[in-house]
């Protein structure tokens, strides 16, 4: 069953059984109250014709009279000109079925037997019984205007009651296709991205529960579209990035069968230099794939930063000396230990991209300094490097897998454009924080901060 006919059925029925409800009782109160309201009527009428009686008895001492002369009795029990007590009783021609007997309850007017009358009352004077008085009730007459008018008003509330239960039909198909609207676009935008159209977005229509999903599914959209983006522009990263040493070897190889260039030392040197190019490309795509399954790849524990940074200081001293660069260690040969929680390994190939691309970016003759300082329970990392700089609105842009500054410069130095993008990954899976700014020094200025240990 759809979603809407279950709407549907869910106001339909409870509409349904509310005006059941409100009809049986507002009919049941309004037959109860209109029936007292008739009996209370007529036992006023009856008591106004009792003293009437009692004043004619007193008068005349007898029924003889009002037994001889009919027209005298419905004087009596039929009053025409006293609105007050009798308008409402004669329209329920009340007169009519009330019986007089004398004080041995035999019949003058009416009924043959007194027995005959479910309402009976005694007629005294002087605390003396002078007679009796019977009334059938109008609820026990079967063709009475009370029940008439009952019947006639059961009538209009039905009438009422079938008008209602259309407009709650009619109310509910309205209410039903107005809560489903927003759900219907939820669902038509869901059948678009699983189509792969990832550029659908929904309009909220309101600020409830609906609305915040709907609000959701487009955050979600978005998040797919811009992954949609990033992954087909890293499919032509890295297959632009690996079709070029592919073209060297490719061209060289055929050269080389070809005749054209002789397969010396100078060439195959040259060869197996691309070969570790796209060995590196190869490398770090493995690593990026590794990292990206989040703590899988991890294995936590504490870690002696110091000790770690003055290892790789003096692994990376022989090679920043052949490039002709200074190396400045401050604050680590202090005795002082940093511990932090994190994977050893993946600590030394943060800071070793770190120090390949200080060496392999910058100019001869510079420097590159290291230095640490704690702040608030936390280890601030700093590298500085000199020239050359970056510019600032591509300082963020380098964490991004790929990008270089200068793509052919970078193809000449060896750079895959994954270092940076690797040191962001590892940096954010230890729970810290890494940022670049322009150094003093003239180049990039490189902070890493992580909780130290209590």
């Amino acid at each position: 069953m759809k979603l809407i006919h279950k709407f549907f059925l869910a106001f339909f029925v409870t509409n349904i059984a509310l005006v059941g409800v409100m009809f049986g009782f507002l009919y049941m109160s309004f037959s109860t109250g209109f029936n007292d309201f008739v009996e209370q009527q007529e036992k006023n009428h009856v008591a106004s014709i009792k003293y009437q009686l009692t004043e004619f008895y007193r008068e005349l001492g007898s029924w003889q009279s009002i037994a001889e002369n009919m027209q005298l009795w419905r004087a009596i029990v039929e009053p025409q000109k006293k609105m007050s007590v009798s308008g409402p009783v004669d329209s329920l021609k009340t007169g009519q079925r009330i019986s007089l007997y004398n004080k041995d309850k035999q019949v003058i007017v009416g009924r043959a037997k007194l027995d005959e009358n479910p309402h009976i009352e005694p007629i005294l004077l002087n605390d003396s019984v002078i007679g009796w008085i019977g009334l059938v009730p109008s609820r026990f007459i079967q063709a009475s205007p009370a029940k008439a008018f009952l019947t006639a008003q059961f009538n209009n509330y039905f009438v009422i009651t079938l008008w209602v239960v259309v407009l709650a039909f009619v109310m509910a198909i309205v209410l039903s296709r107005h809560l489903i609207k927003p759900i219907k676009q939820i669902v038509g935008g869901t059948d678009a991205l699983t189509k792969g159209n990832f550029s659908s977005r929904i309009i909220p229509a309101s600020q409830d529960e609906l609305g915040t999903l709907s609000n959701n599914f487009n955050e979600l959209a978005q998040t797919l579209e811009q992954n949609q983006q990033m992954r087909q522009q890293w499919v032509s990263d890295t297959s632009h990035e690996l079709r070029t040493p592919l073209t060297v070897l490719r061209s060289h190889l055929l050269a080389i069968q070809d005749g054209v260039f002789e397969a010396d030392e100078k060439r195959i040197a040259l060869l197996v230099n691309q070969v570790e190019n796209l060995n590196l490309i190869v490398d770090d795509l493995a690593q990026l794939a590794h990292n990206d399954m989040a703590n899988l790849s991890y294995d936590f524990a504490p870690v002696n930063l110091t000790s770690l940074l003055e290892a790789l200081v003096d692994s990376y001293a022989a090679r920043f000396a052949e490039q002709g660069l200074t190396l400045i260690c401050e604050s680590l040969n202090n005795g002082e230990e940093w511990m932090v929680k994190g994977d050893k390994n993946r600590l030394k190939q943060l800071f070793s991209n770190l120090l390949e691309n200080s060496c392999r970016y910058t100019h001869s003759g510079g420097q590159v300094i290291i230095t640490g300082k704690k702040i608030n329970g936390t280890i601030c990392l700093i590298l500085q490097d000199s020239a050359p700089g970056v510019l600032p609105q591509d300082q963020e842009k380098l964490f991004e897998r790929f990008y270089r500054v200068e793509k052919s410069r970078s193809r000449e130095h060896g750079g895959s454009g994954l270092g940076l993008a690797l040191c962001k990954q590892i940096v954010d899976a230890h729970g810290g924080t890494i940022t670049l700014d322009n150094s003093p020094q003239g180049g990039l200025e490189v902070k890493v901060t992580f909780s130290l240990l209590g």
